[in-house]
């Protein structure tokens, strides 16, 4: 089992942020949401994907679009892992 460290797996999830966000949505917090700050559901969807390709996990999708926020993907990836 890989280890569990909350902010390396931020740091990823924000790497794979940077790979598929819009120019104009570059400098997201943790904590902001992705639809207002540019995200559309397509790209949304790419980062979703590009994280569970990148942290070998599979996030629910529901959970991650109902609070779209960096932080949160973080913490789905964190809890798959510990499963």
């Amino acid at each position: 089992m890989r280890a569990v460290d909350y902010p390396q797996v931020l740091q990823e999830v924000e790497a794979c942020w940077r790979d598929v966000a819009p120019a104009s949505a570059m400098t997201l917090a943790p904590h902001d949401n992705l639809f207002e700050g540019g995200a559309d559901s397509f790209t949304f969807i790419r980062l979703v994907r590009s994280v569970e390709a990148a942290c070998e996990v599979t996030l629910p999708l529901l959970e991650v679009f109902e609070d779209p926020q960096l932080a949160t993907i973080a913490r789905c990836v964190v809890e798959a892992r510990r499963r």
